[in-house]
């Protein structure tokens, strides 16, 4: 089977340019790319239990406070 030579680059084109159209689009989107990979900071305290009315400024709980 013969290739003729302007194929190999008219392949060696079509490679660069999904490698230039690929790290474009990876460059743009960088910060959401970025994003799914941290954490956010209100995600980090949102199952943190309240403190209750009855406690001092440390958090600790006075039970004979009734």
């Amino acid at each position: 089977m013969y290739l003729d030579p302007a194929f190999g680059g008219m392949l060696l084109q079509i490679i660069l340019a999904l490698i230039v159209v690929g790290g474009t689009m990876l460059f743009t989107m960088r910060r959401k790319i970025r994003s799914l990979f941290v954490k956010k900071p209100d995600e980090i305290y949102k199952n943190q239990p309240t403190v209750n009315s009855d406690a001092s400024d440390d958090g600790v709980v006075d039970a004979l406070a009734d």
